[in-house]
């Protein structure tokens, strides 16, 4: 039996001078299962002597910023000391136009790596017949170098029909027959022939190379298995395919399923294999059935699950604005946030944008656009980071409401067969699933002010203990973020500044929401319901008011979105270091 493979990522390590962090999304354990599979589909002494070693290529599939990246260097670099690995990065040489030496260069250059030797020593070296199979592998080479050296397609010159049998023979534009240095005319279909037999030779030439480069991929394996004791299957990584060219990455999927199906190999494929259905679709358009397709390449496909977009949040931006040193030295502050638990803060970011659904890569790019307003703040101001958050989802996910919202414009019901005019509240209560998730806050109000001003001048001891509270999406949304901007068509509880009779009207609005709050104190005491989450919704605006966030206005969030939403994050290497 195959010797069970533990993988420990519970600590970072450097990697190629990169370092990745612990495995914060707990996929270690996948890696595990996939190597026993995978060992087992590519040797298996158990099948026979002749059976024993086989090929399987495995598509690992995953969506772009979930981490597949730092699952596939991982999942590697803990497989060298029991297997021949080799990584090959795809992207980093989409531009050489060859797959074929893409991968060989990668297979030498690592299994080098792995037996120590330097490049003159004779264990693992370019085949004899790789400059063959090179020279054979361009499709079209001889149709290529005739078209642009004599003029002549031999495309069309074969579809040309004579059936006299006599001679064709090369024309000028004037239509008279052209010499050779002799005098001879020049007969192509003499030509023709030659060429056809070339291109033959051509072919089982390039059958011999594969042949023989197989054969060599297959002793250098065993070479390095002898070297150093690691054992079958060679496993070999390639990793974003799916942001090559759609040519390339077609070519090299190609390469991979023609030349490099080898017994004792077995390939990881990683991609986001939706886009590389799209990649397909930009070659053999749009009608053509990529799915198919692409299944006649790969054994099998793995989908890694979604990650918790707290933990992915973690990874791909830097939460560090969100640290009470960074906001003290700068000056500014936040709502909500809790200065001793920055995790709070990020966990309800992560919460916010998770409630719209957004695809890794938009929540990602959400997430950047808020870290980055933060960090650009001024010296001295402050922001509700989660009616920014609530207001760059909705630019993402429906920017024509979110268009309508900055031009005054009614909002239509998104619901089949429904287009009446309705509020962003009630727009977010037909199209979000999940309003009821739940956002923790570290409060202390008591601490904060022991004493509300409630009627007539008259102050009320605060009964709101410290805690961590608990406060709905849904709540959050219509009870702060609808109510302060304007948005909101509920008349009660979930409106900042309504529930009082029109004797408070004329209060300032501190006053007028402090006695909200005691008012809904008094009526719930004798219930117990002192500390519901209708009170703590009472308590926010209170506080909301008090320290100023009630003073931003919808123009200047309109602001902060238009710039923040102008900064675009470009597909760079670290977007995929989980």
């Amino acid at each position: 039996m195959n010797q069970q493979v533990n993988l420990d990522w519970s600590s970072g390590r450097t990697i190629g001078g990169e370092w990745y962090p612990e495995d914060k999304l707990d996929r270690a354990k996948y890696a595990e299962f996939l190597t026993r599979f995978l060992e087992s589909e590519g040797y298996d002494a158990a099948r026979g002597e002749e059976d024993s070693k086989r090929t399987y290529v495995l598509n690992l599939n995953s969506t772009w910023g979930s981490g597949k990246t730092y699952f596939l260097k991982r999942w590697a670099e803990d497989l060298k000391a029991t297997y021949p690995v080799v990584y090959v990065d795809a992207w980093e040489r989409d531009y050489s136009d060859d797959p074929l030496m893409t991968v060989i260069s990668a297979i030498i250059k690592d299994l080098r790596a792995i037996v120590g030797k330097d490049e003159d020593r004779p264990e693992i070296k370019y085949p004899a017949k790789l400059v063959g199979l090179l020279k054979a592998a361009a499709p079209g080479l001889a149709r290529g170098v005739t078209k642009r050296y004599l003029g002549i397609d031999l495309a069309e010159l074969s579809q040309e029909k004579d059936d006299s049998g006599e001679p064709y023979y090369l024309k000028d534009e004037d239509g008279k027959v052209l010499e050779d240095d002799k005098g001879n005319p020049i007969d192509l279909s003499f030509a023709a022939s030659e060429a056809v037999k070339h291109l033959i030779e051509e072919h089982e030439a390039k059958s011999d190379s594969i042949k023989s480069l197989k054969e060599s991929v297959g002793e250098w394996v065993d070479a390095v298995k002898g070297h150093r004791g690691v054992k079958y299957p060679a496993f070999v990584f390639i990793d974003e395919l799916d942001r090559c060219r759609p040519s390339y990455a077609v070519e090299m999927l190609e390469t991979i399923k023609h030349v490099f199906d080898i017994p004792g190999v077995v390939f990881v494929v990683a991609t986001d294999t939706e886009q590389l259905q799209h990649a397909v679709k930009a070659i053999y358009g749009e009608g053509f059935n990529a799915k198919v397709y692409l299944g006649r390449f790969f054994n099998s496909r793995f989908s890694l699950n979604a990650p918790d977009l707290s933990n992915l949040l973690e990874v791909h931006c830097d939460l560090s604005v969100f640290s009470a040193e960074s906001l003290e030295s700068r000056g500014i502050d936040i709502f909500p946030c809790a200065p001793a638990n920055p995790e709070q803060t990020i966990r309800n970011l992560s919460t916010m944008i998770g409630a719209f659904d957004l695809p890794a890569r938009t929540a990602i790019q959400v997430a950047d656009r808020v870290i980055a307003t933060v960090r650009n703040m001024r010296h001295g101001t402050k922001l509700d980071i989660l009616t920014l958050t609530v207001l760059l989802c909705l630019k993402e996910k429906d920017n024509d409401v979110y268009e309508r919202l900055c031009s005054g414009r009614d909002i239509k019901s998104p619901l089949e067969g429904k287009d009446n005019t309705i509020t962003l509240d009630k727009y977010f209560e037909e199209t979000l699933s999940k309003l009821d998730m739940l956002l923790y806050l570290d409060l202390a109000p008591n601490k904060k002010c022991r004493l509300i001003e409630s009627r007539h001048g008259q102050k009320i001891n605060n009964v709101l203990e410290e805690g961590c509270y608990q406060i709905s999406i849904a709540g959050y949304i219509e009870g702060i973020v609808c109510s302060h901007l304007g948005f909101s068509g509920v008349e009660r509880i979930y409106n900042l500044y309504s529930g009082l009779s029109d004797r408070t009207d004329s209060l300032p609005p501190l006053q007028q929401a402090g006695i909200n709050l005691v008012d809904y104190w008094r009526g719930s005491s004798r219930a117990g319901d002192c500390t519901s989450s209708e009170a703590l919704l009472r308590w926010l605006k209170y506080i909301y008011i008090a320290d100023g966030y009630s003073d931003i206005s919808f123009e200047k969030y309109k602001e902060l979105v238009e710039f923040a939403s102008a900064l675009d994050w470009m597909d760079e290497d670290e977007e995929e270091l989980l």
